[in-house]
């Protein structure tokens, strides 16, 4: 805050000189009632017409968004979409089409523009009551445009950038002050729903084939120890009857046979949350949904070594050390893979605790993480409570995560965070 005998003046609101344009004047049920200037019914709070532009990057799943300019008249400083004025008689699409030429320079036919829905938006800002019909529209890129080929006005905006839905989501959820955010329940929910179909659509139509690294690797014909009597395996967990002839990864898939796996959880203990990585779109199975570091066991090999491949691999995790790797129990999980089969493991699943005393003694931070190419396309850091949530729900609820069917192992997984979580903060602090 300022001191109050400073001599700086305030730094004045550049005044838009649009007041004078004309919109459509509505009533509350959206009928319109006559006409009245841009200025009469910012001033007063009328209802009238407004438009949303969603720009939709599908392959890296993020919406483009423009820093407005500090000194705009509401909500400067803030995120936004491409959004604006309905001018009297004017159609919602061609506003969208005048609006987005003119902040972004960018030019879509009318086809492109997809109508999602329509929201009724009642807030107050600065003491300024808007009244809003927004039509929300969306317009979904397989080519997007980079960055620096995207002319936008800096009288209008400071910047612009691909937000991703999880952090825009993420926005909504803690009221981000950063960001424009509809005060409308419905908003979010609906926008979200429509986004995500639009993005699930599109995976659907890339070819399934998986990664150039995973073809030239010959992967499929790695050789899995092939487990055959889970029943055995069941009751005398320490018996030598239950691993069969060793098969093909591409046969244990194809044939849902079961056989052996990791799972690896970096766990955040500071800040009570877990690394989750986001698979590649064209992986085959389980492609472009969220899920930890995983890895398969290969015939002869123990869990360990594959643990520690499979971190260092995905996100370029390499400091850590064996005493590092906590095994915290042993399950059995079955998931539909998307991918036309059923996939049955034995999973080891591991914890690793950050920071520790001597291979990350900070939290690893996203932007540092080296993430296999054609393997894992996005990494975050996700509330432990807001985990427990998604598991919580059906799968359908949540598609873009891999939720394991085992009851046994949610249990146990949040068993096991939970004490380690009671223990860490009855630690003694430092002097």
């Amino acid at each position: 805050m300022a001191d109050a005998d400073s001599d700086e003046e305030p730094k004045p609101v550049v005044k838009e000189n649009k007041d004078h344009q004309v919109l459509d004047s509505l009533d509350a049920e959206g009928n319109c009632i006559g006409t009245r200037t841009r200025g009469e019914v910012s001033e007063k709070g009328f209802w009238h017409r407004y438009v949303h532009v969603w720009v939709l990057n599908l392959p890296d799943r993020a919406v483009l968004m423009q820093l407005r300019a500090p000194e705009k008249k509401r909500f400067g400083g803030m995120f936004n979409c491409t959004s604006g004025f309905v001018m009297q008689g004017m159609a919602s699409l061609d506003a969208c089409k005048k609006h987005l030429y003119s902040e972004s320079g960018l030019k879509y036919a009318d086809h492109e523009y997809e109508f999602a829905f329509s929201c009724k938006e009642n807030s107050i800002f600065n003491g300024e009551e808007l009244r809003q019909w927004i039509d929300v529209y969306v317009v979904s890129l397989k080519y997007p445009p980079e960055l620096h080929k995207i002319f936008f006005d800096i009288k209008e905006a400071t910047e612009l950038k691909w937000i991703g839905l999880d952090e825009l989501q993420d926005a909504y959820r803690t009221q981000d002050p950063k960001f424009v955010l509809v005060a409308a329940p419905l908003y979010a929910r609906r926008l979200f729903q429509f986004l995500k179909k639009k993005h699930r659509v599109y995976l659907d139509m890339i070819p399934k084939v998986d990664s150039d690294e995973e073809r030239q690797n010959k992967k499929g014909d790695q050789l899995l120890d092939r487990i055959g009597d889970m029943k055995s395996l069941m009751e005398k967990p320490h018996g030598l009857g239950v691993v069969q002839d060793p098969c093909k990864r591409n046969d244990a898939y194809n044939d849902s046979l079961w056989h052996r796996a990791v799972h690896v959880w970096v766990f955040d203990i500071e800040h009570s949350c877990v690394l989750i990585q986001q698979r590649s779109p064209k992986k085959r199975h389980f492609g472009g949904r969220w899920n930890c570091s995983t890895g398969h066991i290969k015939m002869g090999d123990p869990a360990l070594p594959t643990a520690m491949k499979s971190i260092k691999d995905d996100v370029g995790l390499s400091e850590f050390k064996e005493d590092d790797f906590e095994f915290i129990f042993q399950a059995n999980v079955e998931l539909d893979t998307g991918g036309g089969c059923w996939l049955k493991q034995v999973v080891d699943v591991y914890l690793l605790t950050v920071p520790n005393r001597d291979a990350y003694q900070e939290v690893p931070a996203l932007k540092n993480m080296k993430l296999a190419k054609g393997e894992v396309d996005n990494v975050r850091y996700l509330q432990l409570d807001e985990l427990r949530e998604i598991w919580s729900d059906h799968p359908s609820a949540h598609p873009d995560f891999v939720i394991p069917d085992s009851e046994d192992y949610r249990f146990r997984f949040f068993y096991c965070l939970k004490r380690k979580l009671q223990k860490y903060h009855q630690m003694p602090t430092s002097p």
